[in-house]
């Protein structure tokens, strides 16, 4: 009698994809969200503001993602990703006004907040 065919493991990178993918799409509704809501109070520029941030944020792990698909030191590329974000930050407050640029880097905050809760739910989903 052949063996049963043991189920294929999972991929080590589906968790980490999703986790991803639920970041992005509930950084671009917040981001959607914030634009609408501070037109509707006449502050469209700092709507802008808080979804670059939401957007630049989240696109962090995909950047990560593609930097330590190069075969560098994760020490390299996260000096590197910090180093890009920053910049995008300080040309941010070049564009819009210092002012609005602290809602930049709040966007990036609440985004990487949003990055560990869904990578923690994928942790503990997959125990």
């Amino acid at each position: 009698m052949p063996p049963a065919a043991a189920a294929p493991a999972p991929s080590i990178t589906t968790a980490p994809r999703h986790a991803l993918n639920v970041t992005a799409a509930a950084c671009t509704g917040m981001a959607v969200a914030a634009l609408v809501v501070a037109a509707a109070l006449g502050q469209p520029l700092a709507g802008v503001a808080l979804a670059l941030g939401l957007l630049l944020g989240g696109a962090n792990g995909f950047l990560t993602v593609r930097l330590l698909g190069l075969g560098v030191a994760f020490a390299a590329t996260s000096l590197l990703r910090l180093m890009i974000l920053t910049l995008l930050a300080i040309a941010s407050g070049f564009v819009l006004g210092w002012d609005r640029a602290i809602l930049v880097a709040a966007g990036m905050a609440v985004a990487q907040l949003v990055l560990s809760g869904a990578s923690l739910r994928e942790v503990l989903r997959t125990r």
